[in-house]
């Protein structure tokens, strides 16, 4: 599982809230905001009603395992993984959900709070590239009550992401 590598790759070390990814990327001069969820948003569908977007603009950040092994799924908001899409971009035959208690070890990030940004740079990132489709996209920001505010194209330059079709 090949990641492309990037002069302006933003995933060094593990990260743990949102103030460690607004350093991470404006260190890396990428315009973005850390937007307040006023309150846990148990669905994409939520964190969009709060943030008065629309949910194709919230990307999910899953974390699953690919025959035993963490990857990160980004995933729009108003789409569902496919499993066995997953598992072909990323060259594996099983894929799962990870548990709580793993993502937060394999990412360092909360579940409900996993951003594609300061990711370990062994965990490779998988994302659906109809993300790239919407102008401004909201992804997780280290933690749970917290979304970043990112153009899609920054994202795909600055996060070493392998784009392909993961949704059903």
């Amino acid at each position: 599982m090949n990641r492309p590598e990037d002069e302006h790759d933003v995933t060094a070390g593990h990260r743990s809230d949102e103030t460690t990814v607004s350093k991470v990327l404006s260190a890396a001069r990428v315009t973005h905001e850390i937007v307040a969820t006023h309150g846990y948003a148990r669905t994409a569908a939520e964190a969009a009603e709060g943030l008065g977007v629309l949910v194709s603009s919230i990307v999910k950040s899953l974390v699953c395992l690919v025959d035993g092994a963490p990857v990160v799924a980004l995933v729009p908001g108003d789409r569902d993984l496919s499993f066995s899409k997953l598992a072909s971009l990323a060259g594996g035959d099983e894929v799962r959900l990870a548990s709580r208690r793993l993502v937060e070890q394999a990412s360092g990030y909360p579940v409900g709070g996993v951003t594609p940004v300061g990711l370990p740079a062994d965990l490779p990132v998988f994302g659906d590239s109809v993300i790239l489709s919407t102008d401004i996209v909201f992804c997780g920001a280290g933690s749970d009550r917290h979304m970043l505010r990112i153009a899609s194209r920054d994202l795909e330059r600055h996060v070493p992401v392998v784009w392909g079709e993961i949704c059903v």
